[in-house]
C-alpha cells in the first residue's frame, strides 16, 4: 500500500488495473453478496409486514363474524400458523368448544399453544397464561388433579387464578397443606375482593377438612 501512494499517477492507474484484473471476481462477488443481502432484508421487512397486516385484518373479520366464524378461523390458522393471532383464533375456538361441550377438542387447542409456544420461567407471557388457566380449569371439571399440578410445575411467575387453580387440584388430592400453601399465595397477589372473599372460604373449608 505504501508502493501505492509513493508511485506516480501512471504508475498507481497501472497498480490498480493489475489488482483488479487479478480480484475483479472476488470483488463482483461480494458486490452481489451485499447487494442480495440488502435486497433479502428488505423483502423479509416487507413481507412481515405485510403479513403481519394481513393477519391482524383478517382476525378483526374473524371476531366480527356473525356466521362461518369457524370457517375464518381455520383460514387464519392455515395461512399463519405461527402468528399471534392465530393463538387467539386457538384460545377462542377453545373457548366455543368448551361452551359446547366437546372438552377434548378444547384441551387439544390449548395443549397446542402450550406445545408450540417457547416458555421461559423468567418472562410471563399471557397467552400462555391464558392457556394454562383454561386448561386447569377443564382438568379440575374432570377432577384430574396431578394434570393441573403438572400444568403449573415449569411456571415461574404465576397469577392468582393459577395458584387458586393449583390450590384446589392440591385439595382435590387430599394435600391440605399444599393447598393452604396454594390459596395464601392467590390471596397475596389477588386484589379482586369478591376473589379474596372466595379463596378465604376455601381456605376455612381447608381447616375443618384437616380437623375432620
Amino acid at each position: 500500500m505504501a508502493n501505492f501512494f509513493s508511485a506516480s499517477q501512471e504508475e498507481q492507474q497501472e497498480i490498480l488495473l493489475s489488482f483488479w484484473q487479478k480480484y475483479r471476481y472476488a470483488l463482483i462477488a461480494s458486490l452481489l453478496l451485499i447487494a442480495l443481502a440488502i435486497v433479502g432484508r428488505d423483502y423479509l421487512q416487507t413481507s412481515t409486514l405485510e403479513d403481519n397486516l394481513n393477519s391482524a385484518s383478517q382476525y378483526q373479520e374473524y371476531i366480527e363474524a356473525e356466521t362461518d366464524q369457524k370457517a375464518l378461523g381455520e383460514k387464519i390458522l392455515q395461512s399463519y400458523p405461527d402468528s399471534i393471532y392465530s393463538d387467539f383464533v386457538r384460545l377462542n375456538e377453545a373457548k366455543r368448544n368448551y361452551i359446547d361441550g366437546d372438552f377434548d377438542a378444547s384441551i387439544n387447542l390449548l395443549i397446542y399453544i402450550l406445545e408450540n409456544k417457547s416458555m421461559s420461567p423468567s418472562e410471563f407471557d399471557p397467552i400462555i397464561a391464558v392457556a394454562q388457566t383454561r386448561l386447569a380449569k377443564i382438568y379440575i371439571e374432570q377432577q384430574n388433579f396431578n394434570e393441573v399440578i403438572s400444568i403449573f410445575e415449569s411456571t415461574g411467575e404465576m397469577t392468582s387464578s393459577m395458584h387458586e387453580l393449583k390450590g384446589d387440584a392440591h385439595n382435590g388430592l387430599g394435600q391440605f397443606s399444599l393447598a393452604r400453601e396454594s390459596f395464601m399465595l392467590a390471596l397475596q397477589n389477588s386484589t379482586n375482593q369478591t376473589a379474596r372473599a372466595i379463596i378465604n372460604m376455601k381456605i376455612s373449608d381447608l381447616e375443618s377438612e384437616e380437623v375432620e
